[in-house]
């Protein structure tokens, strides 16, 4: 029964010997995407560049996380934690564009400013005319 605690504890406390054959698969893939994303920002893909540009960068992200930070062999506790601050940035991001699709069209940053204001006029000038 000792012995099983024991060889329990020991395999727990071994080091993850990971090979170097991995990494450089997923740096391959890592250069293949940042190829892929520079010659979709040269391309013209209309309305889809972006929702590929962030494809793109979410499965480099995730690369990056589950090999190079190792999230795959990590603890429940450091799963917990990225989970949850993936959550919150989640919520910043849709409180974010939630804000701006409830908002009327002339208050959004895009919006074409009026041009039915008064102009300024400069003194010494005659005041300009309106047809």
């Amino acid at each position: 029964m000792a012995e099983a605690a024991n060889q329990t504890a020991h395999s727990k406390a071994e080091h993850h010997d990971h090979g170097t054959k991995r990494y450089f698969i997923v740096w391959a893939i890592l250069l293949a995407c940042t190829g892929l994303t520079v010659w979709t920002g040269y391309t013209d893909l209309g309305s889809i560049n972006l929702p590929l540009a962030l494809t793109i960068a979410t499965i480099k992200a995730t690369l990056v996380i589950l090999f190079f930070m190792h999230m795959t062999e990590a603890a429940g506790t450091n799963r917990i934690v990225f989970v949850t601050s993936f959550v919150f940035l989640l919520v910043m991001i849709f409180g974010v564009f939630g804000d701006l699709w409830t908002r009327h069209e002339m208050s959004l940053p895009t919006a074409a400013p009026s041009t039915l204001g008064p102009e300024i006029q400069v003194p010494g000038e005659a005041p300009a005319h309106h047809e």
